[in-house]
């Protein structure tokens, strides 16, 4: 059969079907998402600038928030510009992958790229649009922000969606461990372990926004001290969204196309 042909996977499904589940089974598992990210994103920012007394009573506070009143939260506009990322950050990776298996073409690169434009361009306007919104800065956000915030997504995005899949085999040869139980334990476990880099270049971030006159080194001191805070929540947050979130994508499709 010819590359540019639609071809049929053991279910019975076209490209074009694939394709399109693909898209909406990463939609669907995006609302979950976000509902838990934009809580933690909004609790990590309000302990950043200081608005909040602390990361636990954020935290608590927006937890409680969800489960009260959940229909209200997602329509919320911080977390409709979370949704946003996240949404079109895995139906990118769905659609690529879709699309690289359909052609032979090996989708790592591939899929880190798209997504790291996607992923970064979104995520940069929801950073600058949650800080104005919690911020104590001024009305013009920074160029350094922007580097600061492109620089973590592209980490992240290394660590999660290429990192992890080549730590499951090694996990699997090491533990003996099934591939399944192999693959959740590196999707989850490598990308929070990425917060470990990724969380002094989110605070360096936000804080050029925040005391933009500040010297580069006290800065970067400062970051490094703020992030023994939130380390282990925003550690929780990559393994859920990239870990829990990229295995709860993956499974669903598959589902969906027949393939498990």
């Amino acid at each position: 059969m010819a590359a540019s042909e639609p071809s049929p996977n053991k279910a019975g499904f076209s490209f074009p079907a694939r394709f399109g589940i693909a898209l909406g089974a990463a939609g669907v598992v995006s609302v979950p998402l976000s509902l838990g990210v934009t809580v933690i994103d909004r609790s990590v920012t309000q302990f950043a600038n200081g608005s909040a007394p602390s990361l636990r009573k954020a935290m608590a506070s927006g937890v409680r928030n969800v489960f009260r009143s959940p229909v209200t939260c997602f329509m919320g506009l911080d977390n409709r510009a979370v949704f946003g990322v996240y949404g079109m950050t895995y139906a990118t990776k769905n659609g690529v992958n879709e699309s690289c298996k359909e052609y032979g073409i090996d989708a790592q690169w591939p899929i880190f790229f798209s997504t790291v434009v996607v992923n970064g361009g979104l995520g940069i306007m929801k950073d600058k649009y949650l800080a104005k919104m919690f911020g104590s800065g001024g009305v013009n956000f920074p160029l350094a922000s922007y580097i600061a915030f492109l620089t973590r997504d592209a980490w992240l995005i290394g660590t999660s969606f290429v990192g992890a899949p080549l730590v499951g085999p090694i996990v699997e040869d090491y533990t003996g461990l099934s591939t399944v139980v192999s693959d959740c334990i590196a999707q989850i476990c490598v990308p929070a372990c990425g917060q470990l880099v990724a969380t002094p270049i989110h605070l360096a971030g936000l804080d050029f926004y925040n005391r933009p006159k500040l010297d580069l080194s006290t800065r970067v001191s400062d970051a490094i001290k703020a992030s023994r805070g939130p380390i282990l929540v925003r550690m929780f947050r990559q393994g859920y969204v990239f870990g829990f979130g990229s295995l709860a994508v993956k499974y669903f499709t598959k589902y969906l196309h027949g393939d498990e």
